[in-house]
């Protein structure tokens, strides 16, 4: 049997499996309740967790295959925070609108997670793995505070911009508010897939891809753009969280390989399945005080990622 065809199979009934098993537990406990009421209430999250990490995964995949960087992850470069500060200056100085037309906060976050993504390319884009975490770092603690100034200007969106900052969201998730973010993440997704071939040519080098006709500068534009609208598609979902954008790409290459063409859907298919596998644990393990998605993914990335950067000795 084809062996890429054996490990998408096997990732898709995981996923399948895992998203029953999301339907059927929840704080409530097991099941799906008199007329499915609980299967009704939990359906916008668990879609919400699915959509986002299916951005997450495969723009962690994405960045890592335009910087040429194994550290490259949204959660981590910044992007994440500038999204969440893009809907923090919105519900600061436009709570009213923001509010009436919901489809605004994507836009919101769009401009603050493009804005973050400019900064990180000028500031942090060369050789050294370090480099680009350490510039993403920076960019993360000025966002953040950002966020905590403009939360302490409006009282009323200080509590959501909070859970935000704390990647809370996925509890508020409602087919009417996410329905958009959702459509985004699959959109900027499917966009991205079709950049696969073209980073398997950069990976060889920018000379070598020129050679082989890749325009460099419009690739970059366009990766950047798509990046950058998964990343605030995906922070209107679940809010703020790290690590999915870089587990799910280094999984998806241990199984099927390094070829961005293979490994960005796998990337996908994992890093929903880690998203929603978090907030699952998160909500009935601690029944009493639910653990956000974030915070599971915490617990499980920060280990890997310091093993992940001692693999390349930054």
């Amino acid at each position: 049997m084809n062996r890429p065809f054996l490990i998408y199979g096997l990732s898709g009934l995981c996923l399948g499996g895992l998203i029953l098993l999301a339907l059927s537990l929840g704080v409530a406990g097991f099941g799906w309740g008199d007329h499915h009421t609980l299967l009704i209430l939990r359906a916008p999250r668990v879609v919400a967790a699915l959509a986002a990490g299916l951005a997450l995964g495969v723009g962690g995949g994405a960045q890592q295959g335009l910087f040429r960087n194994p550290l490259a992850d949204p959660g981590l470069t910044g992007v994440f925070g500038g999204a969440l500060a893009g809907i923090a200056v919105l519900l600061t100085f436009q709570s009213e609108i923001a509010w009436r037309q919901t489809s605004v906060l994507p836009l919101a976050a769009f401009g603050g997670a493009l804005l973050a993504s400019v900064a990180l390319v000028i500031l942090g884009n060369n050789k050294s793995p370090g480099r680009l975490l350490l510039t993403g770092l920076g960019i993360n603690a000025f966002t953040a505070a950002i966020v905590i100034v403009l939360a302490t200007l409006s009282p009323t969106s200080r509590e959501l911009l909070t859970n935000g900052a704390y990647g809370d969201w996925l509890g508020l998730a409602a087919f009417r508010f996410t329905w958009l973010p959702c459509t985004l993440c699959v959109i900027a997704s499917l966009c991205l897939f079709r950049f696969g071939t073209v980073w398997d040519y950069l990976s060889f080098g920018p000379e070598v891809a020129q050679t082989l006709g890749i325009n460099l500068l419009r690739t970059q534009r366009w990766s950047i753009l798509l990046t950058a609208l998964a990343a605030a598609a995906a922070t209107c979902l679940v809010g703020q969280i790290a690590f999915i954008g870089l587990l799910a790409p280094h999984l998806a290459r241990t199984l099927i390989g390094p070829r961005h063409r293979l490994m960005l859907p796998l990337a996908g298919i994992l890093g929903a399945t880690l998203l929603l596998a978090a907030d699952t644990a998160g909500r009935t393990l601690w029944t009493s005080t639910p653990l956000s998605a974030a915070g599971v993914m915490a617990l499980i990335g920060a280990p890997l990622f310091i093993w992940i950067a001692r693999q390349h000795h930054v």
